[in-house]
């Protein structure tokens, strides 16, 4: 393992790690039906190789860490991107686990802290609540490219996906 996720994990093993959107998508979709990665709700990029991974990393932490956000973000891509409502319904249940899990924490941060973050309008509302919400808290866990620069230039610990699938 990289010695720079053991560290993250040593740190934040007790604080937690914040799953952006896409990352939940794959953790959903592959607590549901592995087979179905690369298939629906956006998880093209990914294979269930990714899911496991994924999977073992969250295995270190004692809470996860999501936003009213996220889950929204998450919801309207299952929505859209799901071929039948069997599968729809599959994955809006493993959405409400999640949530109600003893592990998932979700902090609040105001609006009117969320729109005022640097990275806001380049970034958008959902991106900048994640930086707004993990600045000296949590561990971000992300393949987006735009957010993991912008966490690392503001002084949000990342830990970039693409250091997994390079394991």
């Amino acid at each position: 393992m990289n010695p720079n996720i053991r560290d993250f994990i040593s740190h934040y093993h007790s604080k937690g790690v914040l799953i952006d959107t896409q990352l939940l998508l794959v953790i959903l979709v592959g607590n549901v039906e592995p087979r179905l990665i690369g298939k629906v709700a956006r998880t093209d990029d990914y294979s269930r190789s990714d899911y496991e991974r994924l999977r073992d990393l969250l295995g270190h932490f004692s809470q996860f860490i999501t936003l009213s956000q996220i889950l929204t973000e998450a919801g309207n891509l299952l929505k859209r991107n799901c071929p039948t409502q069997n599968i729809l319904l599959d994955l809006s249940r493993e959405l409400a686990l999640f949530v109600h899990a003893e592990r998932t924490r979700e902090p609040q941060s105001p609006s009117r802290q969320i729109t005022h973050h640097p990275a806001f309008c380049r970034l958008g509302y959902a991106d900048a609540a994640i930086l707004t919400a993990a600045a000296g808290k949590y561990l971000l866990l992300t393949a987006d490219r735009p957010l993991q620069d912008t966490a690392r230039n503001t002084g949000v610990d990342v830990l970039p996906f693409q250091w997994l699938q390079a394991v």
